[in-house]
Order: structure tokens, then sequence, then C-alpha cells
């Protein structure tokens, strides 16, 4: 696949699901190389106990080998197609560091655990397993009562917020 043609593509939350199933059920016999991903992170409540939610509610992103007007209009016919970010005449590649995170992202897979991470001097926080390894960089708050990591992400246009649950790692 090529990178420079991996795409942002906005889908209905309650559909999210639904939609990369299908897409990547209709897409296959004719575009092969097309991949769509929706990303999960486990998350506690006291309300609700453990749970799944969704890392980027409502989108779904995806890669093609060759983008070509069969394939926008092959994708616009699936029940659940919202837009292609920014808009559908012209589409948004994602590339640079944004791309790097998504490469990050797929790499860990769909449904993210927690984190292990480690405190350093001068309160820096290294990932070490976990779907944060990586993103150093990208991360804005620490909750240590929840023990979550809030991470900006560079893959929406907004930069996007998220919370992640995470471990204490012993220091080595």
């Amino acid at each position: 696949m090529k990178s420079h043609e991996l795409l942002l593509c906005n889908g209905y939350d309650g559909r999210r699901k639904a939609f990369r199933d299908a897409a990547t059920e209709a897409l296959k016999e004719y575009f092969p190389s097309a991949q769509f991903f929706s990303f999960e992170r486990k998350l506690y409540t006291k309300r609700r106990g453990w749970f799944e939610a969704p890392l980027f509610p409502g989108y779904v992103f995806f890669g093609v080998e060759e983008l070509s007007a069969d394939f926008f209009k092959a994708l616009r016919q699936i029940k659940g197609f919202c837009r292609i970010l920014r808009d559908n005449k012209n589409p948004e590649c994602i590339m640079g560091e944004a791309l790097e995170e998504l490469r990050i992202f797929i790499h860990n897979g769909e449904h993210w655990g927690i984190s292990k991470v480690q405190f350093l001097p001068g309160q820096k926080i290294k990932a070490i397993a976990g779907p944060l390894v990586g993103l150093e960089g990208h991360i804005v708050a620490i909750n240590k009562k929840k023990k979550q990591i809030t991470v900006q992400s560079s893959l929406t246009l907004d930069g996007k917020r998220f919370d992640l649950l995470y471990e204490d790692a012993e220091v080595v």
C-alpha cells in the first residue's frame, strides 16, 4: 500500500464497525489492497466498570493502493458512508507525523489495552509497552489518581485529545 494514499474517512459512530466490515467485504473483489481500521481503547469507570470505547468516534481510516474514481464511487455506495475528510472532492492524505502516528496505531492493533510507562526525572514519561510506545511527545496530561494519560493526536485537524489507561513500570 502506498503510504501517501492513506486517507481519513468519517462515518457515523454507531455504525463505525458495521461500515468498516461492510466496506472490507464490498471492496475486496475489485480493490483487494484496500484496508480499513478503527481503534478501540480499554477504559474503566466506577459506574460502568471495564469497557471499550472508540479512540476516534465516527472515524474509519483506510488505505488503498490506488485512489480512483471507481474506488470512491464504490465507497460512497456502502451503507453508513458519510464523507471523506476534508471533503469528497479533495480527500486529505495523511502524511508526515500524522502518518507515523497512524502506522503506530495500526501496528498496535485495533483493540488497545493498557500501556506500561516509566516516569523519568523532570516529569518526562516513557511508554515501554502497549499502544503508547512511540508517542512520548504527544502526552499532554497525566492523571495519576485515575491512572490515565491524555494524548493529543496529529491525525485530526483539531488535534483531538483522548485518555488512555496506564500501569506504572518499575524503574530499571
